[in-house]
């Protein structure tokens, strides 16, 4: 029997639009994979569990790098005074627009915190905390141009990411509005915020000096 030449076209047709049905099924299914990439891969994690965990990190490289105190209570109050140093520190990173985040912030904290160590573990440190606090807090103006330029490498800076404008006007809006909160903008934000909810009590707050600082 002789199929009818125009069930052979529907047929045809049929499976054309079959075929784009399926492409377009595939991949939207492969923009819902890639989304969920995103998100594990940038850590959409809730800004305050970041902070905290952050904040533990800090602490445990301290304990590492350096000589403690064996008394507890003297270990813990050293190691949130040196840990609110590193905290001031990623605020000037912030301050300059250099939102480095994850293992590249970590990699400048480790690198600010190293030297610092080998002089004390020498016998070249008698007070680790006036020593700690001075270096790292000129750490960023000393280093300033590799961080400038680490910044640009890692898509960082801050005057890179305002080009989000543009991504959004070519209908990338997912990754314009998706870039995850960096560590410099949490602790900023978090500092900024405390002051703020002092004053909307209408009691001034008696900030710690490392929340009042210039951050250049």
């Amino acid at each position: 029997m002789q199929l009818n030449p125009a069930n052979k076209l529907d047929r045809k047709a049929l499976n054309i639009i079959q075929s784009i049905a399926d492409t377009r099924d595939e991949v939207a299914q492969r923009e819902i994979e890639a989304d969920d990439r995103w998100l594990r891969e940038r850590g959409r994690i809730d800004p305050e569990e970041r902070r905290a965990s952050f904040n533990r990190w800090i602490k445990g490289t301290l304990l590492k790098l350096f000589v403690m105190p064996e008394d507890a209570a003297a270990r813990e109050k050293l190691l949130g005074k040196c840990a609110a140093e590193v905290t001031v520190m990623v605020r000037q990173l912030r301050g300059r627009g250099w939102l480095l985040d994850g293992k590249a912030l970590a990699e400048e904290v480790t690198a600010c915190l190293t030297p610092i160590s080998a002089y004390q573990r020498a016998g070249k440190v008698d007070d680790l905390y006036p020593y700690l606090r001075s270096a790292v807090r000129r750490y960023v103006g000393t280093h300033a141009e590799e961080l400038h330029a680490k910044a640009l490498r890692t898509g960082s800076h801050e005057g890179t990411q305002s080009l989000g404008s543009l991504v959004s006007g070519l209908g990338l809006d997912r990754f314009a509005q998706d870039r995850p909160v960096s560590m410099p903008e949490i602790i900023t934000d978090h500092v900024a915020g405390k002051v703020a909810a002092a004053a909307k009590r209408g009691r001034p707050r008696r900030v710690k000096v490392d929340e009042t600082l210039p951050l250049l």
